[in-house]
């Protein structure tokens, strides 16, 4: 997959607030921040609401930390996404004590131990789990300071050495010069953290006792291969930077060096927040990004508007004498979280290089079989041309079972139309049929009507004979209607012989009836 055709993923920001210190306590501080409950949402002083992926009050434990927010991306290196965790906020709200950058061995699994530590607890133990992978590690350890880029593995009388940045159009940035150590197990990769933090370079200031006085990047190089597959492999980057705090002088009270410190630092975040705003700004997509403005954002360009899923943890000091530069952090995440990355899954550039080629060479063996009727004139290797015929072969077979499926359902569709017309038919001859019933029931209550009627009138009586006796014209004319209807009932008998019959028995009955 290539990066134009890359989903585009979101910076993700978690927001951390630390307790207030016993310094603010003895100040008299208040907290300016206020949290919502079951929210990701942080609202500063009384107006101003802000929301993030993760919002970690002051009571969040390290482990609480590491479990919601960062676990997932070192998860996502196994399958071949590159990774960033980076730490930003105003100088002691509490960054290095978030990413483990002051670690020591001595600490082993304590609960207050950062996340940089139980990354790599989390790495080996998720290697030692797929069996069916081999792994190869390496590790490397930079910062910048005044921006210089020094190596904290390296030995410090070559820590000066020149150290240069350099674009890959495939592998991204990559750092000339810069010491990598292979590492096997977690307690070497432990040990080059532990070196690096001792040699990273921090100082006392007004507002920090143990200030870092440069942004440090330790960084983890995976290679995986497949044992059961020799062309299936990845490699993975996972970026742990702890970026040093945006400092104001006034509250720092830093002078000579410290003052020169301060101030690199300050321009460095200052070309991070210009990139942030660049990458995070719709009306500027497509536009000049400054990554080149500093040495940091160069190391960072993969991780901000690049291939990277990438989490920035905001730092903040909820102490209201600070609640400028937690506002400036707020928003500084907030344009964070508008960043889009475009992550890939890193394929080895060779074994991408030999799957090519194994298709290249699949597709020849096809063309010259098919331009010799089905048969390779010359083997390639022998084995390839076999494994291909024997694949035409299954090829032809599946070909003519489909064809034998199509003819079957073409009959069971025939079939199926006959049936459907025979229902149709069945349907229409049980519409008339009902129809016919539905007459013969309303004749049959037509007779009976008529016949009840009649009943009174033919008791034994000869209507005829009656007739000719009678001299009154009204009866006389009365009798006579008696007798058509008598002739209607003869008819309707002669048309219903059932009818007839069942009207037979009930005049019987209603003769015997008369006779008793």
């Amino acid at each position: 997959m290539s990066k134009e055709d890359a989903k585009a993923i979101p910076v993700r920001v978690a927001l951390r607030c630390r307790p207030l210190v016993p310094k603010e306590t003895e100040e008299g501080c208040q907290m300016c921040l206020s949290f919502v409950r079951g929210q990701p949402q942080v609202i500063l002083g009384n107006d101003k609401p802000f929301t993030y992926d993760y919002v970690f009050d002051p009571f969040a434990e390290q482990e609480e930390v590491f479990n919601t927010c960062i676990a997932p991306l070192v998860k996502g290196i196994f399958k071949g996404y590159n990774s960033t965790v980076l730490a930003y906020g105003q100088t002691g709200s509490g960054k290095t004590y978030s990413m483990g950058g002051a670690y020591t061995a001595d600490q082993g699994n304590d609960p207050t131990v950062g996340a940089i530590p139980r990354v790599i607890k989390l790495l080996f133990g998720e290697m030692e789990a797929r069996v069916d992978w081999q792994f190869s590690l390496k590790v490397s350890y930079l910062e910048v300071y005044n921006e210089d880029i020094l190596d904290l593995l390296a030995p410090p009388r070559e820590r000066s050495a020149q150290i240069s940045i350099r674009e890959d159009p495939k592998e991204g940035i990559k750092i000339v010069g810069l010491t990598e150590h292979v590492v096997t197990g977690a307690k070497e990769t432990v040990i080059c953290l532990e070196q690096g933090n001792n040699s990273r370079t921090v100082a006392a200031t007004a507002m920090n006792t143990q200030s870092s006085r440069s942004h440090a990047i330790f960084t983890i190089l995976i290679e995986q291969k497949s044992k059961k597959d020799v062309n299936l492999s990845f490699h993975s980057k996972l970026h742990l930077v702890d970026l040093a705090g945006s400092e104001r002088q006034k509250k720092t009270k830093a002078e000579g060096e410290r003052l020169k410190e301060g101030i690199n630092i300050n321009r460095g975040l200052l070309s991070l927040g210009n990139v942030i705003s660049a990458l995070g700004d719709e009306s500027k997509r497509g536009h000049h990004i400054p990554y080149r403005d500093s040495k940091l954002t160069r190391l960072l360009q993969d991780s901000l508007g690049g291939n990277s899923h990438t989490l920035m943890i905001a730092c903040v000091s909820p102490a209201d004498s600070n609640m400028e530069e937690t506002l400036n952090t707020l928003r500084y995440a907030d344009r964070a979280r508008k960043i889009k990355n475009k992550p890939i899954v890193n394929v080895d550039p060779k074994a991408a290089e030999n799957n090519q080629l194994r298709l290249q060479v699949q597709q020849l063996q096809v063309l010259l079989l098919q331009a010799h009727g089905g048969t390779l004139p010359v083997s390639i290797g022998g084995e390839p041309s076999e494994n291909l015929q024997s694949l035409m072969e299954k090829n032809q077979a599946l070909a003519e079972e489909n064809e034998k499926l199509s003819r079957g359902l073409s009959e069971a569709s025939g079939q199926i139309a006959q049936m459907l017309e025979r229902i149709i038919m069945t349907e229409q001859q049980n519409e008339k049929t009902s129809a016919k019933m539905e007459e013969l029931r309303q004749h049959e209550a037509l007779t009976h009507c008529i016949l009840l009627s009649g009943l009174s009138v033919r008791l034994n009586l000869d209507l005829q004979k009656t007739l000719e006796t009678l001299e009154d014209n009204e009866l006389k004319h009365q009798v006579k209607s008696f007798c058509s209807l008598q002739q209607a009932i003869a008819r309707l008998q002669n048309e219903s012989p059932p009818c007839v019959d069942e009207m037979d028995t009930s005049e019987q009955g209603s003769e015997s009836v008369s006779k008793s």
